[in-house]
């Protein structure tokens, strides 16, 4: 039986085994899917010689923190890869660890399904990690001329202006509550308010002196409205949560190890609505 992987560094609540074992059992390929959680650098390492010394692993997915330092240990990447400078997705062939980002395309195509407009918008990403990378790379896809960009800390911000100079500019976290500068869309990619501290948020809607958006994105899934977009949808903002874009990343990540296989929309649809309940339930 071949072996497929999510590494991360507290993957307890992740529903990703589920999708990818009901793909797996859907299309009867011999091969499972779990969760490896590592503490450190040094577990990531010993992960990574593990994978490479083991025939049967295929590949494996990464999560918060790991989708940047996973770059260390691989012997090529994609061209998005290269562009976003973090993978979510690794295959093994050859011997070699080819590095790839399905990220971007789950959260294009969950933007797409949801029919948001993002063209000619001013949109603010809340976060600078490889998630923000991923989805700011998916933006640009999508035609967008101009990003902004916050996050707590302003240093690490900078760190990525160089990665889309063409589109990005950066704003410190405070200029929130001074300017009146109104965004069309706010996009969370942090995990503040992700389950289990749900009561968190990444977004003081009650100081953002300038006007309401009209459209709230967040990655989080768990649960399926944060607390950033329950108050969102208080002030009759449309909103939309990161569970699309999980299982369209999860799809394309099979494509990747897998090629040549057909997972159809109707199996696609039946995931999202059992994704849909397993996460309620935890809720």
């Amino acid at each position: 039986m071949k072996k497929l992987f999510l590494i991360g560094k507290s993957l307890k609540h992740s529903i990703s085994p589920f999708i990818h074992n009901r793909i797996l059992s859907e299309l009867g390929i011999d091969a499972v899917y779990s969760n490896v959680e590592l503490s450190d650098f040094v577990k990531l390492k010993e992960f990574v010689e593990m994978v490479r010394k083991d025939k049967d692993v295929v590949g494996f997915n990464i999560t918060i923190p790991y989708k940047e330092d996973i770059l260390e240990f691989c012997d090529e990447v994609s061209e998005d890869v290269r562009i976003i400078k973090a993978a979510n997705t690794v295959k093994k062939k050859n011997g070699k660890l080819l590095a790839y980002n399905t990220d971007w395309i789950g959260f294009k195509r969950s933007l797409e399904d949801i029919g948001v407009d993002v063209k000619d918008k001013k949109i603010l990403v809340l976060g600078s990690g490889g998630a923000a990378k991923a989805c700011i790379y998916g933006l640009y896809r999508m035609g967008v001329k101009e990003v902004f960009v916050t996050n707590r800390t302003y240093e690490k911000t900078e760190s990525i202006k160089s990665l889309f100079e063409d589109i990005l500019k950066i704003i410190p976290v405070e200029w929130l509550k001074k300017y009146d500068f109104k965004y069309d869309i706010i996009i969370n990619t942090t995990s503040v308010g992700m389950f289990p501290n749900i009561e968190n948020s990444p977004f003081d809607f009650e100081n953002y002196v300038a006007g309401i958006p009209v459209f709230v994105y967040d990655i989080i899934y768990n649960p399926l409205k944060t607390t950033f977009l329950k108050e969102a949808e208080i002030r009759g903002i449309k909103t939309g949560n990161g569970l699309k874009m999980l299982v369209y990343q999860a799809v394309e990540a099979e494509k990747i190890w897998f090629g040549g296989i057909d997972i159809t929309s109707n199996l696609i649809a039946e995931i999202l609505n059992e994704c849909e309940r397993k996460v309620a339930k935890v809720e």
